[in-house]
């Protein structure tokens, strides 16, 4: 160990464990970013494996797009994209690769390097570990592309080595593309580059420590010499050990280094001979020194009070700098320093060696914007405005990231009345801003989109209804509304919906600019506010271009969703100088546009007010109107063509409006859908229905008379409604082919509920309940929905009938519409019928029954009762 200590005692042994100790050091950081190279160039190959298949797929892109059009068949693009995905063959440091195709279904398309597999069932293969290789790549692919790793046996090697594909789906063709990587590879090329690295290293080394000997020799020769000529200096220091300076080279550092002892040893005896003549003066003061010493003594002791005094002062003041949560800083402005507590270096991130070096600069750490506010704070307290110094700022920390601090002080005047120094504090902030950002955010902002909320909304359009009351501007609120958003949530639920608004929401920001504001009042209701825009023209071309945008098929939840959307238009002060005024008259611009068929947009004008009133007035007295049971039937007879007996009733809604007496069902009809309000309404009229065919029964036992209600699609979507019509037939004790349900050709095509409407109609047949489809004809009239409807009746449309008096264009249509339902098992209903010729047309077609003025207009339920005598006889 001594011997260690004293080979570590030479300079040349220390240089030289210095530099292998780098060397070492070296090698290692070396190893672990060699290590980490290894990793990034693994990362890095799977983002090349990504690179290269979208750019296959993109390649292939004008042909998916040729076949989309229809511009070419499956075949022929599955042809070209196979050619052109032969072609796609690379090679880099880890040799030839290529990328291949596959089937949904796992058949093999391309696979440039085993041409021998193209064509062949590939599902069922696993790699050597029983994995489903192409079944996980078709996961993926279906997913829209992604990662798999599995083992395979590489061409040429014996075991199964991990591989690494990425693939990328082809929805259109119903394939895949892709291309791997064997992760041995990379380890390879990694290890034979990490051993010629090591080499590099271990010659470096090699030859840095031959040089190192060899240049430093003559240096470490000199410091030899230097050494035996000190220890000949210590055991005698009278003796002359000049050294010979001509053995070096004249000008190296070696004959520098004995030069420079040689005239430190001559200017260390020339001193010497001096000190001995000042020893002989010192010991001359010495004495008279000790004659004043019990006056030094008594100096000392009250110079040592007054440093105690002092000490314990400067504690305190440390303290109570270091103690309290703010910064305390003291600005002395005649020398433009400051002097700040420790407290600044932990809220800016700073070590102690930093912050001595940054607090003349902390003023560079101030946001620009805010610099303006503190120098304006400032300015205030020195000239006297204000008692005190305070203005809120945000200062830059060591991160680079900004916080809010507040900065305080008190002035200290000269006596010319010039500040000569500023003290204050810094309180960090910062917590405290975000938690009012954060409130402000809650307060203003949407949750779900990040717009304007209704009360931001509502405060802007305040303060710009202010401006335009005073002739400073004009402005324009667009109020939005989504079509048909209802069915999105029913279809694919809330988060797709969402999801929706919020694609919608981040559209409107892009076409509307940080001029404007967007808002979302809720749902997916949207507000845009053109401030200083209401010219028509001008705000026309905004809201075509927001319908343009919006106005588009996404794809949610596997379903294909046409969007659109409605817009009513209120510009301001013409429209209104209120918040709520123009919100509603927007709201009725709106409504107006819906009602004009959706899409579209609609200025306000001051008649759609008017009308908006008329129908709040109609649709509050529809509310009463069924618990004051304003509403009765009237009943049209369904004559046998054959044997001219009364086979049925259908029941039509009217409306006994106390103040406006009988109401017929055009009127109040519309608003009815509109508002909900079928649904009840719809219930009562079945039951009620229902009783008068009860009553009808027990008139005609023998002969059954059925009675045939219509329903809307918004009763048929109810969860409830075959209990609904099962409930009625039970109330009125009835036979359930004694009611007919009635539904529109049009209507129930349109619904999104189709499957679960004929799931509905066909439980409601399987008991009896007759199904009649009504107004044949006026839609899609496809022989489709004839056999897959479950229906018993087909009702001819007016239209057909009337042009049986005019030989018109429908007549030849008929015969055959008849022949057709017959053919079909099905009962035909002729509507509309008012003429004799019309009636005998009809019989030579063999149409079972007809209906029209000419049998009887629609009557009370006491007179239908009376159109049906002993033989039931019309």
């Amino acid at each position: 160990m001594q011997a260690l200590v004293m080979w570590l005692d030479k300079t040349l042994s220390r240089i030289l464990l210095a530099l292998l100790i780098f060397v070492a050091g070296l090698i290692l950081a070396v190893g672990i970013i060699t290590k980490k190279f290894e990793v990034n160039l693994y990362d890095y190959r799977r983002q090349e494996l990504k690179r290269i298949s979208e750019v296959a797929r993109n390649s292939i892109e004008p042909v998916i797009a040729q076949y989309r059009t229809g511009e070419l068949s499956r075949e022929a693009v599955l042809h070209k994209v196979r050619d052109r995905v032969r072609t796609m063959t690379y090679s880099d440091i880890f040799g030839a690769n290529y990328v291949f195709m596959s089937s949904y279904q796992g058949v093999m398309l391309v696979q440039p390097f085993e041409s021998g597999l193209e064509g062949s069932d590939q599902s069922q293969l696993t790699d050597a570990q029983g994995y489903p290789i192409l079944l996980s790549l078709i996961e993926q692919a279906r997913q829209g592309a992604g990662y798999v790793t599995y083992f395979y046996h590489p061409p040429g090697r014996a075991q199964p080595q991990q591989k690494v594909s990425y693939v990328v789906g082809i929805p259109e063709l119903e394939a895949y593309i892709g291309t791997g990587m064997y992760v041995e590879d990379i380890q390879t090329s990694y290890q034979e580059f990490l051993i010629q690295l090591q080499g590099i290293f271990l010659f470096f080394f090699l030859l840095v420590m031959g040089a190192q000997y060899t240049l430093l020799q003559p240096l470490f020769s000199s410091y030899q010499l230097l050494i035996q000529a000190f220890d000949r200096f210590k055991r005698n220091s009278g003796e002359a050990p000049l050294l010979a300076a001509a053995t070096y080279r004249q000008g190296s550092e070696a004959e520098r280094l004995i030069t420079g002892f040689n005239a430190m040893l001559a200017e260390m005896w020339a001193k010497n001979t001096a000190m001995l003549q000042a020893h002989a003066e010192l010991t001359q003061s010495h004495e008279e020194l000790t004659a004043g010493n019990e006056e030094l003594i008594a100096l000392y002791t009250e110079l040592t009070a007054a440093n105690e005094l002092l000490r314990t002062s400067e504690e305190r003041y440390r303290l109570a700098m270091e103690g309290v949560n703010d910064v305390i800083y003291d600005w002395d402005l005649r020398t433009n320093k400051i002097a700040l507590s420790e407290r600044w270096n932990n809220i800016l991130g700073l070590s102690a060696v930093e912050g001595v070096d940054i607090r003349l600069g902390w003023e560079t750490r101030i946001h620009p914007e805010d610099k303006v506010i503190r120098e304006q704070a400032m300015a205030d307290h020195f000239t006297g405005k204000t008692p005190f110094y305070a203005a809120e700022y945000r200062v830059r920390n060591q991160n680079g990231e900004y916080f809010w601090v507040l900065s305080r002080g008190k002035a200290l005047l000269n006596g010319n009345g010039s500040v000569i120094r500023l003290a204050g504090s810094f309180t960090d902030i910062n917590e405290h801003k975000r938690r009012e950002a954060e409130i402000w955010r809650l307060a203003y902002r949407d949750p779900l989109t990040g717009l304007a909320n209704r009360r931001l909304l509502t405060e802007r359009l305040r303060s710009e209804l202010l401006l335009a009351q005073n002739g400073q501007g004009s402005g324009t609120m667009l109020y939005l509304d989504l079509d048909n958003f209802k069915f999105v949530n029913d279809s694919c639920g809330h988060m797709q919906g969402d999801q929706l608004l919020i694609e919608v929401a981040g559209t409107l920001v892009q076409l509307v600019g940080e001029d404007h504001l967007v808002a979302r009042l809720g749902g997916d209701e949207f507000v845009v506010l053109l401030t200083n825009i209401s010219e028509t023209t001008v705000v026309s071309q905004y809201a075509a271009t927001l319908i343009k945008a919006l106005s588009k098929e996404v794809n949610l939840c596997a379903h294909p969703f046409f969007l659109s959307v409605s817009i009513g238009i209120a510009c301001y002060p013409r429209n209104g100088t209120e918040v709520d005024e123009i919100l509603k008259n927007a709201d009725t611009a709106l409504y107006a546009a819906k009602n004009a068929g959706r899409n579209d947009y609609r200025f306000f004008e001051n008649s759609m007010q008017e009308n908006l009133i008329q129908k709040l007035k109609m649709e509050r007295s529809l509310r009463t109107a069924l618990s004051n049971e304003e509403f009765l039937l009237y009943f049209q007879p369904i004559v046998q063509l054959a044997t001219g007996r009364v086979a049925g009733f259908e029941a039509l809604l009217r409306w006994h409006n106390p103040h406006r007496g009988l109401i017929f069902p055009d009127k109040f009809i519309p608003l009815v859908e509109e508002s909900g309000l079928i649904v009840p309404i719809g219930k009562w009229v079945i039951q009620a229905a229902c009783a008068f065919a009860r009553r009808l029964a027990d008139m005609t036992v023998d002969q059954p008379i059925y009675v045939a209600v219509n329903v809307s699609v918004k009763q048929l979507a109810c969860d409830d409604f075959v209990q609904v019509v099962k409930a009625a037939l039970q109330a009125a004790v009835l036979p359930a082919n004694r009611l007919e349900i009635e539904i529109t050709e049009t209507i129930l095509m349109n619904s999104d509920c189709l499957a679960s409407n004929i799931a509905k109609l066909k439980e409601l047949k399987a008991i009896g309940v007759r199904i009649a489809l009504d107004d044949f004809g006026t839609g899609y009239s496809s022989l489709t929905y004839l056999k897959q409807l479950p229906i018993d009746v087909v009702k001819i449309d007016k239209g057909f009938v009337d042009d049986l008096a005019t030989s018109g264009n429908n007549v030849p249509l008929i015969g055959s519409i008849i022949a057709l339902a017959h053919n079909l098992g099905l009962e035909v209903v002729a509507e509309g019928v008012e003429t004799k010729e019309q009636c005998e047309l009809l019989q030579i077609w063999r149409c079972d029954s007809i209906q029209g003025y000419l049998i009887s207009r629609p009557v009370p339920e006491a007179e239908a009762l009376r159109l049906v005598n002993k033989d039931n006889l019309a």
